[in-house]
């Protein structure tokens, strides 16, 4: 029933509003579209994400048709939440036989309705009227749409060193590898746990009986909760020699890798990446220029170092950025999330998730602890059963 009234509603035209709260409205409209008719078709962009509140009515023939009215009714008030949203109007002239102009236009809403709920409805003498609230637009895309809580969890590092590695650069990993951790627990923006004498192990933690596991029952596992990462840094070392037959360069090639995995889950998420070149030493046939270029071990420290600043302020500010997710279950007739304060979940904050009946399904924060939060759906009179274990998106927008 809803996707025909959707439907319906795409096709709806200007002539089907002319009643008399929008009488007033077609000679406006007429104007415009002589202006309107030389470009063919001029979209009204609708304007961003917003809740609207409308009302729809329709007459009652006979009891009957009530609940056809009701439909009607319903199918008003979607258009005008929509068309406040935006509209698009064509619209051409036309010449009769007589030489008489005749305009003709269609204006339907630019704007798509996300999720509604109706708020009332009620039979006034004929009239069956029917008021609802509707998220009307697009759904946010902004560089940054919610500023999260970063909870970080350390493993331990990697290293990868090829045979033509500058035999002198090799030992200098393990001393970048333990400034970069260093750096990583300084930054502000995150909480870091470190683990760097664990391994991660993404089929051992994903194991939930740790009955038969040796690791569990003697040390314990370091596990990473639902919305926090577990971070694997790695460093790669490799040489290269350019030059002619008289002048060779030994150059040194630093990779720096941030493999980053999701919590309580392990899936990879991405991996950031920074690389250098350091030049290590010039062979000449000059001794003295040799020695004199050779690169000294601090400075090579130094270099290798450099881009570490900024990859690592990169990776936080991207997983600032980046929105939170969660599974829907239903604890005692309520849906819950396995996030909270603690990620930065806020009262208030909203959800979406795939809708059934409507594109979306937009729900708000009710409730939030430390690391679980209560979630109501715009439409209370969904069934709550058929959302649980849906992934909702939360997202930060103006109420």
């Amino acid at each position: 029933m809803i996707v025909e009234l959707y439907e319906r509603l795409e096709k709806r035209s200007l002539q089907d509003y002319v009643s008399l709260p929008y009488v007033f409205l077609i000679p406006v409209l007429m104007v415009l579209s002589l202006v309107f008719f030389t470009l063919g078709a001029t979209v009204v962009r609708a304007d961003a994400f917003r809740f609207i509140e409308t009302t729809g009515r329709a007459v009652v023939i006979d009891p009957e048709t009530q609940q056809e009215a009701r439909m009607l009714a319903l199918e008003e008030a979607l258009c005008l939440a929509a068309l406040e949203g935006g509209a698009t109007i064509n619209g051409f002239s036309a010449i009769s036989t007589d030489t008489a102009i005749e305009d003709h236009f269609v204006i339907r809403p630019a704007s798509q309705i996300l999720d509604y709920t109706i708020t009332n409805e009620i039979i006034e003498d004929q009239h069956y009227s029917v008021s609802i609230r509707a998220a009307v637009g697009e759904l946010p895309k902004t560089a940054c749409p919610h500023r999260r809580n970063v909870n970080m969890t350390v493993f331990a590092p990697a290293y990868s060193e090829a045979p033509n590695t500058p035999p002198e650069a090799a030992p200098m990993a393990r001393q970048v590898m333990a400034t970069m951790i260093d750096m990583i627990d300084d930054n502000l923006g995150a909480t870091v746990r470190l683990a760097t004498d664990t391994e991660l192990d993404p089929a051992g933690l994903g194991r939930k009986n740790d009955n038969y596991d040796y690791q569990a029952l003697t040390t314990g596992l370091v596990r990473v909760q639902r919305g926090d990462f577990a971070l694997v840094p790695e460093i790669v070392l490799t040489g290269a020699l350019t030059g002619g037959a008289f002048t060779r360069k030994k150059d040194l090639h630093a990779k720096i890798m941030l493999h980053l995995f999701s919590g309580e889950d392990y899936e990879f998420i991405e991996t950031f990446t920074a690389s250098s070149v350091i030049e290590v030493e010039n062979n000449t046939l000059f001794r003295t220029v040799n020695v004199l270029t050779k690169k000294r071990r601090p400075k090579m420290l130094d270099e290798m170092l450099v881009p570490a600043g900024p990859l690592i302020n990169n990776m936080i500010a991207s997983l600032e950025c980046r929105p939170l997710t969660a599974t829907l279950t239903l604890v005692d007739g309520q849906l819950t999330v396995p996030i909270g304060s603690y990620h930065g979940m806020a009262k208030n904050a909203l959800a979406v998730a795939n809708g059934t009946d409507t594109p979306w399904q937009i729900m708000r924060v009710t409730a939030v602890n430390a690391k679980s939060a209560t979630l109501t759906p715009l439409n209370r009179n969904r069934d709550m059963s058929r959302l649980a274990g849906q992934t909702v998106k939360f997202m930060e927008v103006p109420q």
